[in-house]
């Protein structure tokens, strides 16, 4: 029996509440002071309950141009001259360990002030299937670009990677990968803003997939980010736990459980004693801005259970004035969009996979 269950009920509308979910669906509250919600309280719940904090105390950033001009050449890496590209090393140092990893930053050469793009992808060697650079660039978008593989392994090795020098696995608590993989994100922003490659108000952070939560978690947990491109993210990222179709917590804890904190597994199969959900964490985006997008044929994922989140999510912009997902009377169809809010929503046709389709979404969004 979980004990610190949050009894206060959100109330938001959604129109999938009573047909796909029960009439009496509830969620939990999101936290608050002084009547109003509260980021930093909801926020810190759901990453120490789901996916384990860093310690970032006595952690030194170095950075390093690792640029081979040579290599550039032969892979074509100015992609036709619409774009400069640099190689930097970020090296993550605490109490005498230390662990890098490269950023790929691509910025269009034909635009001033582009908005930029910290993505975390699967693959390292570019162009990618879910890092187009050149239409990038052609919209107008600059990318850095991190291999997520080297920041840790996606498994349960904790002795490689900024795992080794941040993470103490036996505690309770402890992060997980999708931590250190936002936590990456973090310190490659941060460098753009510092060195002013670019505004806060111009940076984003996106991913598919595992990648699609850890854009959703590095837009929470970090304001750097003026916002985040979620795509087919599911359980444990933009989709509601409680009454989920697919994959449910069980199945992703058993599977993958050094994605998340150790102290996640026991809300395997309780999903209604949760105290939170994963409205917490887009919430605590707010007020920025959510994009997301949703595969007609990825049930795993559960296209409802994530626009049921951010419909609930939405009543934490209305503390700050803003409308988070424009209300609707009827769940999308396959190919429609909710635009128009903060928190903007696509149901693509097809299957899970971060598709051009997906980015021409994104950049509508950017563009609006």
């Amino acid at each position: 029996m979980i004990n610190n269950v949050n009894s206060k009920r959100l109330y938001f509308k959604s129109p999938l509440i009573g047909n796909r979910y029960s009439e009496n669906f509830e969620l939990p509250d999101f936290l608050r002071e002084d009547g109003k919600f509260s980021r930093e309280k909801t926020l810190n719940k759901i990453v120490r309950e789901e996916y384990g904090e860093i310690d970032e105390s006595g952690v030194e950033i170095s950075v390093k141009d690792v640029t081979d001009e040579k290599f550039d050449i032969e892979y074509g890496y100015s992609f036709c001259g619409k774009s400069k590209h640099t190689a930097l090393e970020f090296r993550v140092t605490k109490n005498e360990k230390s662990a890098a990893f490269v950023a790929d930053l691509f910025i269009p050469t034909h635009v001033k002030n582009p908005n930029y793009v910290v993505q975390i992808d699967f693959m390292k060697n570019l162009p990618a299937k879910y890092c187009p650079v050149e239409e990038l660039m052609d919209g107008k978008i600059a990318v850095a670009h991190l291999y997520y593989e080297e920041i840790s392994t996606d498994d349960g090795d904790f002795s490689n990677g900024i795992a080794s020098v941040l993470v103490n696995r036996s505690d309770e608590f402890s992060a997980g990968k999708l931590s250190l993989w936002a936590y990456a994100a973090k310190i490659v922003g941060e460098y753009l803003l510092k060195k002013m490659y670019t505004v806060k108000e111009k940076l984003y952070v996106a991913g598919h997939s595992r990648l699609g939560k850890t854009a959703l978690l590095a837009a929470a947990k970090y304001s750097i980010f003026a916002g985040c491109m979620v795509n087919c993210s599911g359980c444990s990222g933009a989709a509601i736990s409680r009454e989920k179709h697919g994959e449910t917590i069980k199945d992703i804890v058993d599977v993958f459980p050094f994605w998340f904190t150790p102290n996640y597994r026991k809300y395997s199969e309780k999903e209604n004693e949760m105290p939170f959900d994963q409205h917490y964490l887009m919430a605590a985006v707010a007020p920025r801005k959510v994009m997301i997008v949703a595969a007609s044929e990825d049930e795993w994922a559960d296209t409802d259970a994530q626009y049921l989140c951010a419909g609930a999510a939405s009543a934490a912009y209305k503390d700050f004035g803003l409308t988070g997902l424009c209300e609707r009377e009827k769940m999308l169809e396959i190919g429609e969009m909710n635009v128009g809010g903060e928190i903007s929503f696509f149901v693509r046709k097809g299957v899970h996979f971060f598709s051009r389709e997906d980015w021409a979404f994104y950049l509508d969004c950017l563009q609006a």
